[in-house]
């Protein structure tokens, strides 16, 4: 069963609403005035609860339970966990008469009581700021099921905002009280707490649940709490980055942002995944950033009792960080349960969801090299730490550091992706030092060029750590092998070219560039790649 639409435009910005001018991404994940909301599709119209509502999602059964009882829309009863949770089809309430296609029965909860909505597909959770919703104001009689709604940013598609308490006061329609005493401190801290919100979602109710979010990876059954999940991109494009190397497999445009998106099993120490099988991504929230993990499929949310949580075996089987336990589900197979929390924390994603960087010419990356003049105007860059005789300028630009003989800096935009050294070229260096052999690589054939050579440095590399940075020629690419990769870090100033010194005046002219801050930083040479590459 296929719980996520198939929109690739969808898979370029955040599930989100609409991204408000004055704030970042960061202040939006972060901050305490958002809702996170659960999304599911009704016919053609795409709708949303707040989390804690949104109890858990179970298949539609072939047929209903008949109830003593006639209202709009009610369809019958399915029996849960021995609860009789009355059904309800929104499309006969709001006119939509397409009734293929449905597959699930969304389980709402609110102030004790319990219903069923039909529904197309899940779309997975999303954290909406709350000023970002518009409300609206529908005129009749009638009692108004929706009042709020959000817009998509991509497409302007509209998400509009279930009131459920709204179905309470319709003629007739039964709802069933819940078993248990509701946790009401939960729910308390999901009003206040970004990543509570989806807490209350776990606990209202039954504090013995887990609800988490069933994925495939491969043949391997993957699931996670969803008060972990930060999004759902239900079509996962990838766009080649200079960040690609070990587990990272490119990076998405999500909210203005480019994020990095890494390979779940390769993360997992499980192997990788097939290049034509990462269809989905869950976006994380990490302290810096975004970070997401590409999976096969995203299948479900189950609510699940604590104790079918079982701990893997200690024989036999290496520990785990990222793994708590093994979950069966009926129907839905062997799962292991990822920690959310252990995943959120881990030092490299984290790093790679600091080097997210803003898309050039997005709203975003203008408004923050606009802050970045703006400092440079009001602050005194410390520029007394130059070599004596050498004339330097404030410049803010981010850089790649690598190691080629010696440590080394090149602007990133310069870098159109970083490979692996390839384990099948063409090899040529017989021809000439310079050049070590040809790789095809996008339709395209590269020159393979060893930059420790190039800068006089004769080293053996290990192809093992060695890594190609890919730039744009006249004509094609230009692959450089440098022997490994150090950071990407933003630059403080750099010298000033001079005809006299003949610093910058050729690629090699390793003119200065300083990295990091004023007071703990370092001076490095600078490679003008690109020039390096028209001269080869």
């Amino acid at each position: 069963m296929t719980l996520l639409a198939e929109r690739p435009s969808a898979a370029e910005e955040l599930l989100s609403g609409a991204v408000p001018d004055n704030r970042s991404l960061v202040q939006i994940v972060t901050g305490t005035d958002t809702t996170v909301y659960g999304m599911f599709t009704i016919g053609p119209a795409l709708v949303a609860l707040p989390l804690s509502e949104l109890r858990e999602v179970i298949p539609c059964p072939s047929e209903f339970s008949q109830l003593p009882t006639r209202a709009p829309g009610l369809l019958g009863a399915v029996n849960l966990r021995h609860l009789v949770i009355p059904v309800l089809d929104l499309r006969q309430l709001i006119g939509i008469e397409d009734n293929s296609g449905t597959d699930v029965i969304v389980i709402v909860a609110r102030e004790g009581r319990m219903f069923g909505l039909l529904a197309d597909e899940i779309r997975g959770v999303v954290r909406v700021p709350n000023d970002a919703l518009m409300e609206m104001v529908v005129g009749g009689a009638g009692v108004p099921l929706f009042q709020q709604s959000f817009e998509q940013p991509d497409d302007g598609s509209i998400v509009t905002v279930l009131d459920s308490a709204a179905i309470f006061e319709l003629p007739g329609v039964p709802v069933v009280k819940e078993s248990g005493t509701r946790n009401q401190s939960a729910l308390a801290a999901a009003a206040t707490s970004p990543d509570s919100a989806d807490a209350g979602f776990i606990k209202a109710g039954d504090t013995n649940r887990r609800v988490v979010m069933l994925l495939r990876c491969a043949n391997i059954g993957l699931s996670i709490d969803v008060n972990h999940v930060h999004s759902v991109i239900p079509k996962l494009v990838i766009r080649p980055s200079p960040l690609v190397g070990e587990s990272c497999l490119g990076v998405v445009t999500l909210g203005g942002k480019s994020v990095p998106v890494v390979d779940s099993l390769q993360v997992l120490g499980f192997g990788q995944l097939p290049k034509n099988d990462t269809e989905r991504g869950i976006v994380l929230t990490m302290s810096r950033g975004l970070v997401v993990l590409s999976v096969s499929d995203v299948t479900n949310i189950e609510s699940v009792p604590a104790t079918d949580v079982l701990p893997l075996p200690t024989a036999g089987m290496a520990q785990n960080r990222f793994v708590q336990g093994a979950l069966l589900i009926p129907g839905k197979g062997q799962n292991l349960v990822l920690d959310g929390e252990a995943l959120r924390s881990d030092a490299h994603l984290d790093n790679l969801a600091n080097m997210g960087m803003p898309v050039e010419g997005s709203e975003e990356a203008l408004a923050e090299e606009a802050a970045r003049a703006r400092k440079r105007a009001q602050e005194e860059v410390k520029t007394d730490d130059a070599p004596e005789g050498r004339r330097v300028v404030p410049v803010v630009k981010k850089m790649l550091t690598y190691n080629a003989g010696v440590d080394v800096a090149s602007p990133l935009v310069q870098i159109k992706e970083i490979l692996p050294y390839p384990t099948d070229y063409i090899p040529l260096d017989a021809v000439g030092a310079m050049i070590q052999g040809v790789f095809t690589h996008r339709r395209a054939t590269v020159p393979l060029i060893c930059l420790t050579t190039l800068l006089g440095r004769y080293e053996e590399v290990d192809r093992a750590t060695a890594r190609v940075l890919l730039v744009d020629a006249a004509g094609g690419y230009v692959g450089f092998i440098v022997p490994s990769l150090n950071a990407i870090e933003e630059s403080i100033w750099e010298e000033v070219e001079d005809e006299q010194r003949g610093v910058g005046t050729d690629p090699l002219s390793r003119r200065l560039i300083k990295v990091g801050t004023a007071e703990a930083g370092r001076m490095l040479p600078e490679i003008d790649l690109e020039r390096l590459a028209a001269s080869t």
